[in-house]
């Protein structure tokens, strides 16, 4: 059972970037995929909406930070796995800190369909969750509007008391409503 999933690869080396695709591939998942190597065409690539983005830590003109960064400046929360061979702890808490989804090293790539995996149901939860909270936002706002319909009319009743109250008191007739609201 292959699932459709768009990558947008930003990785330099073609060698490396068919390794990514092949073990894409053996973790079930059917890859539609662009390899990109500049800012201008990771930006490019990115308006199209890719389901996923694997990015090699270093490029010779761009890295794995930075797009990490531009991602998150056009608050876009497709999950972002940052690959690198040689990525020390420091540099992977920094990366997470920027709004990666997960980091691995290429020495042990067999972990990526399962960060695949967890990247996609953490964007699935996310945008259940965002849905949720549409909804919420939207239940509330239709709470709030017929409140205000309520009280509104509410309001007009305790206008038509007293003015009830007004021409009877008016004809020296006793008053029906004696409550203070209509008075």
């Amino acid at each position: 059972m292959d699932k459709p999933l768009r990558i947008l690869l930003l990785e330099d080396s073609a060698t490396d970037a068919e390794l990514l695709i092949r073990e894409v591939q053996r973790a079930g998942f059917r890859p539609e995929w662009c390899r990109v190597e500049t800012e201008a065409d990771f930006l490019t690539e990115l308006e199209k909406g890719p389901d996923l983005i694997l990015s090699d830590y270093s490029l010779p003109h761009f890295d794995g930070i930075r797009a990490v960064l531009l991602l998150r400046e056009r608050r876009l929360d497709t999950p972002f796995i940052l690959i690198s061979g040689m990525v020390g702890e420091d540099v992977a808490v920094e990366a997470m800190k920027q709004g990666a989804t997960d980091y691995i090293l290429k020495d042990r790539i067999g972990r990526l369909g399962s960060a695949i995996e967890r990247a996609l149901e953490q964007k699935r939860l996310l945008d259940e969750r965002r849905r949720a909270d549409d909804e919420i936002r939207s239940q509330l706002q239709e709470l709030r509007r017929w409140h205000e319909v309520m009280l509104d009319r509410e309001d007009r009743i305790l206008q038509l008391k007293r003015e009830v109250n007004e021409q009877l008191a008016a004809r020296g007739l006793s008053l029906r409503y004696t409550s203070p609201e209509a008075s």
